[in-house]
């Protein structure tokens, strides 16, 4: 009988220690694992050098404002899942644990589209492999020109599932997250602008992406952010249905121009053209495309810029143009005065303008802003602007609409209030006495006027004229008052109309000084009373010897 082959073992290399399949399967999951951190998005993105400023910024509030295509909300929600992951470059910016993330959207669906799938699905950018390592990279357009287009492949999720402990959604299907854990107890919260801000929570980093519904909730999530010194940003197009954005836009540009070490506030612009991943031809389609739509199209969704020429009530008004300067920064002794009122609760503003003796230009020279005003208050602040005036004041104006509003509690208007205030103190104008003249109530009429006294005339200055350093509030209304938008599915519409509730306090008493017309009255030395004053006295002196008869025209006078 022949005998069986015996089978040799394969002989095991020096130092190797025999292992199961399961320790085999679980090696297999390690290795794919460390495979797959290795080309997580966080270690594989290459910022641009803009972009790689905005991550080295340690001001606690941040702008970053670009056209289309040009990087800003990538960078942002980068700078989230830095914070988020607890991975940022820089130590100390974020805590590496047990921190919060509040994300705001214009509505849902800007949420469902942009937010969760940045963050959480991939594409944010593109990777491919490197020919000389081997090892997967960022796409760079220019280095990797002429490979196929099958090499290049969407980056990761800029969350990797692995760190995600439980998410809650508005609406799963349509992409609406509510808040996302993290193992490392970091939390997301999503919101829509929609709605009104929550309040009672703190905040490590607030991120605005793109516009709002309301400006409430830019000084709502600001204070989220003091008790842990938390950080706000905001990426946006150079557009907003509010003037929020230009707020905080003209704040970082003051900032800047105090060239501060550290500055509270800083502003990013990035440029479309400046985007290295958009091919040429394609960047040339698209300035084409803009193009076609005029100049302010391509500096908005190209440069950056805000385009607010187009859209300003008053896009003539400059600050180099319209201001000037006095001697001692005030008002020569002998020019006439005039004051104009728009009462309010909210905001109550005054007004003060003079007239020179040639009658070749309207001087603002004074203003007051009270906000939460009221009759009383009204009176002490008026009162000491009014000491200033050395030949007192000609005629008082007054919003003739809003004066006519009666308190719900006391039934009387704000006009009879303000003139009870100016009779207790003893202020009179000259014209007017403790009352007031109304203002013109045709707004268009009026704006037409005011853009007539903004015209530079061949003498090289307009009629209307500002002092820069006493008038911060009105420069400002002039800068940001802009016509009523419509935003429609077929495009952007601007009206002749102003926006609605917008702050436009002075701006409504430069319109009703304009509709008066104000002219030089030579100084007087007593005060002339109305002739409707001694009329007054009159039918009180012969009240016990008229009998009317007929309408109050007409009366027959009895001699006692």
């Amino acid at each position: 009988m022949a005998k069986a082959h015996k089978v040799q073992p394969i002989p095991m290399q020096q130092g190797a220690v025999p292992i199961s399949a399961y320790q085999k399967e679980k090696l297999f999951e390690l290795t794919s694992e460390l495979a797959a951190r290795r080309i997580e998005s966080l270690r594989l993105y290459r910022p641009t050098a803009q972009q790689q400023l905005y991550h080295d910024c340690m001001s606690s509030e941040t702008l970053v404002i670009g056209g289309n295509r040009s990087g800003k909300s990538l960078c942002s929600f980068v700078e989230d899942a830095y914070a988020l992951t607890g991975t940022h470059p820089i130590k100390g910016k974020y805590p590496e644990k047990d921190g919060r993330l509040a994300v705001i959207g214009q509505n849902w669906k800007h949420c469902g589209l942009v937010i969760y799938p940045t963050l959480f699905r991939a594409g944010a950018f593109k990777i491919i492999r490197d020919l000389t390592t081997g090892l997967f990279r960022a796409y760079d357009p220019v280095l990797d020109a002429g490979r196929s287009e099958d090499e290049v492949k969407p980056a990761p999720p800029l969350i990797p599932p692995r760190l995600i402990k439980s998410m809650a959604w508005v609406n799963k299907a349509s992409g609406y997250l509510s808040q996302c854990v993290l193992h490392n107890g970091w939390e997301l919260n999503v919101f829509s602008s929609e709605g009104d801000p929550p309040q009672g929570f703190a905040l490590n980093r607030c991120h605005i992406d793109e516009d709002l519904n309301s400006e409430i909730w830019i000084p709502e999530m600001q204070a989220r952010l003091a008790d842990r010194q938390g950080r706000f940003s905001w990426s946006a197009m150079p557009h907003s249905k509010n003037d929020a954005l230009l707020g905080l836009s003209e704040r970082a540009d003051q900032e800047a121009s105090l060239n501060k070490p550290a500055p509270l506030i800083q502003k990013f612009v990035l440029r479309f053209l400046d985007n290295p991943h958009i091919l040429d031809i394609e960047k040339q389609k698209m300035l084409a495309r803009w193009s076609a739509q005029g100049v302010d199209m391509v500096r908005q969704r190209s440069e950056g810029e805000f385009t607010l020429d187009s859209v300003q009530v008053y896009p003539s008004f400059s600050v180099w143009a319209h201001t000037m300067s006095l001697e001692n920064n005030a008002v020569p002794k002998d020019w006439t005065r005039y004051a104009v009122i728009d009462p309010g609760h909210a905001v109550l503003a005054v007004l003060f303008a003079a007239v020179p003796p040639d009658n070749d230009q309207i001087v603002l020279y004074d203003e007051l802003y009270i906000r939460n005003a009221n009759a009383e208050i009204f009176g002490q602040e008026f009162q000491a602007k009014f000491q200033q005036q050395p030949h007192g004041v000609e005629a008082f104006l007054i919003d003739a609409h809003g004066g006519r509003l009666t308190d719900i509690g006391s039934g009387r208007s704000p006009q009879t209030q303000y003139s009870e205030q100016l009779v207790a103190r003893g202020i009179r104008s000259n014209q007017t006495g403790c009352s007031f003249i109304a203002g013109a109530d045709d707004v268009m009429a009026g704006l037409q006027e005011v853009r007539s006294l903004l015209h530079i005339r061949p003498s090289g200055h307009p009629r209307l004229r500002l002092l820069k350093d006493k008038m911060p509030n009105l420069i400002r209304e002039f800068q940001r008052y802009r016509k009523r938008t419509i935003y429609t599915a077929a495009g952007t519409q601007v009206t002749d109309q102003p926006r609605l509730h917008s702050e436009s306090h002075l701006l409504d008493c430069v319109r009703y000084l304009a509709m008066y017309r104000p002219v030089y009255v030579p100084p007087r030395n007593t005060v002339i009373d109305p002739w409707w004053v001694k009329w007054a006295a009159k039918r009180e002196k012969n009240k016990a010897t008229v009998v009317n008869l007929s309408p109050a025209s007409y009366s027959y006078t009895f001699d006692a």
